[in-house]
């Protein structure tokens, strides 16, 4: 007589009847679809912050023209940089350079005019508008963003209910 083994519960179904490996991948991608909403909604409360600060420079703030001295370069990947605008201006008698906030695919040309708004007490906080840049904000993009990230997390539950219907 052959010796009997324990029966052995794998764990690969759930209660429903739903292999494990599904609910796992399922999970794994509604977590990215959430992270992109996150990530969305943070650009767009980012943005709607910037430009707070910069509608209460453009009443309370002394405005002037700077002129474009260097470009920051980020590189988010290998192929992909973006420049922002490095501004020198007069306030008060001397000169501040500040960083804008505009990002382009190309650098800015230097020696070209930039519009400042300023914050009188503390130069260093202005809202700068170079010539060029995106015409879409980082909040619009924050909008795109959360928009693809729930049009995502509606395929997945879409994506749930068919394993679960085959399942």
């Amino acid at each position: 007589m052959e010796p009997r083994l324990p029966a052995f519960d794998s764990g690969l179904e759930d209660a429903g009847g739903v292999p494990t490996f599904f609910v796992v991948l399922l999970v794994l991608v509604a977590l990215v679809g959430l992270a992109v909403v996150a990530g969305g909604v943070r650009t767009v409360v980012r943005s709607r912050s910037r430009a707070r600060e910069a509608a209460r420079l453009s009443t309370e703030g002394v405005t002037t023209t700077g002129t474009v001295v260097d470009n920051r370069i980020t590189s988010r990947h290998e192929r992909r940089m973006t420049f922002s605008p490095v501004v020198r201006f007069v306030a008060d008698g001397r000169e501040v350079t500040v960083v804008g906030e505009q990002v382009w695919n190309r650098s800015f040309v230097t020696g070209r005019s930039a519009r400042v708004v300023y914050d009188p007490r503390v130069p260093e906080r202005a809202h700068v508008r170079a010539e060029g840049g995106s015409v879409f904000g980082a909040g619009t993009s924050g909008v795109f963003l959360t928009v693809f990230g729930v049009a995502f997390l509606v395929l997945v539950g879409v994506m749930a209910d068919l394993v679960a219907s085959v399942f």
